[in-house]
């Protein structure tokens, strides 16, 4: 009973791994291209278009990811501190019901666009490979030669 379940757990963990290594990477490729993106408008006469684009590739990204990680430090904290917790969304219920709404529906979109759509994949491959190596682990239990 403990087998399949270190071995979905360590899937898991791998998966959350990937993930990260693939942000990481992306983050890399955005310099990357940011830099070519640098050097190929350099070359060419807009240089107010140049700086209006560079500004905007150089900011893109960088609220989505605090708004991320402040959700994720939440859920962390909920798990640490679960009466803390409690008073911050208690708090949260005297706000006026319009302003959690938009709130609502912007940290949706940041997550549930962007975030969701960068670790999704990877989310479905892990959990799918976790599966088949449990049940590869249990045809091979009963597999009585």
């Amino acid at each position: 009973m403990g087998i399949p379940i270190i071995g979905v757990v360590v899937e898991l963990g791998k998966l959350v791994a990937k993930g990260v290594i693939d942000h990481f990477r992306r983050k890399q490729e955005l310099k990357e291209a940011v830099h070519k993106n640098r050097v190929r408008l350099a070359l060419t006469q807009g240089q107010y278009d140049h700086e209006w684009e560079m500004k905007s590739l150089e900011n893109a990204g960088w609220k989505d990811d605090i708004l991320f990680y402040t959700i994720v430090a939440m859920y962390i904290y909920s798990a640490i501190d679960p009466d803390g917790a409690m008073k911050v969304f208690k708090n949260w219920e005297m706000i006026p019901e319009w302003f959690r709404t938009i709130t609502f529906w912007v940290i949706a979109s940041v997550i549930g666009v962007k975030k969701l759509g960068d670790y999704l994949p990877s989310a479905i491959a892990g959990i799918k490979q976790a599966i088949k190596a449990v049940a590869d682990e249990k045809k091979d239990n009963f597999d009585v030669s």
